[in-house]
């Protein structure tokens, strides 16, 4: 078994986190277990408006993407999440143009925006389920331990949640993203881990 098929099962408020987060839940197609990401507010905006068959005025980015890829003959075929580190997935878009396929990187938030409008298959790496899986019976018993999970671009609140190492990666791929209000508070946090 190299990877498990996974459906949204829906998007909630993160009151948690920093404002204007958003927790986007994956589930295993059985609903046997669920995992849960936060993701900002323009992803969940994107995310929801098609979960809810509405329509905005002008195309959003991951509408302007479709049609892009639609013009040029790639189709996205599927959504892999093959990875979890330091709190971080990671995930691969896999597009089909013509004989060739195209494996591209993507923030998971972005990666189901668009798994959603091409209505294809979502799989993660069983070793992310391992890593952050909440068992549905545990959030039935009251027994989830509160495991947070964030993306590239999304940052917490306290810097006692993440080691030094951590905060200063998530700061390099924030800055290599051009991500500048989340590099500030990476920036922030690391000063207030190292008593700057």
């Amino acid at each position: 078994m190299d990877r498990i098929r996974l459906k949204v099962f829906g998007l909630s408020y993160n009151s948690m986190s920093q404002t204007g987060a958003y927790a986007l839940v994956l589930a295993e197609e059985n609903d046997t277990f669920r995992i849960p990401i936060i993701i900002g507010i323009a992803e969940a905006q994107s995310i929801a408006i098609h979960l809810e068959h509405l329509r905005s005025q002008r195309p959003l980015t991951h509408d302007l993407i479709k049609s892009l890829a639609d013009q040029l003959g790639a189709t996205l075929e599927e959504v892999y999440i093959y990875r979890w580190e330091s709190g971080i997935f990671y995930s691969e878009l896999r597009f089909r143009h013509g004989e060739e396929v195209l494996k591209i990187d993507s923030r998971t938030s972005d990666a189901i925006a668009l798994a959603l409008r091409y209505n294809c298959p979502i799989y993660v790496a069983p070793g992310v389920i391992a890593k952050t899986a909440i068992p549905v019976s545990d959030l039935e018993t009251g027994e989830f331990s509160g495991k947070t999970t964030v993306e590239p671009g999304d940052a917490k609140s306290s810097s006692d949640d993440f080691t030094e190492e951590e905060l200063t990666r998530m700061l390099d791929e924030a800055v290599k993203n051009e991500d500048y209000e989340n590099a500030s508070r990476y920036r922030d946090m690391l000063k207030a881990k190292r008593g700057e």
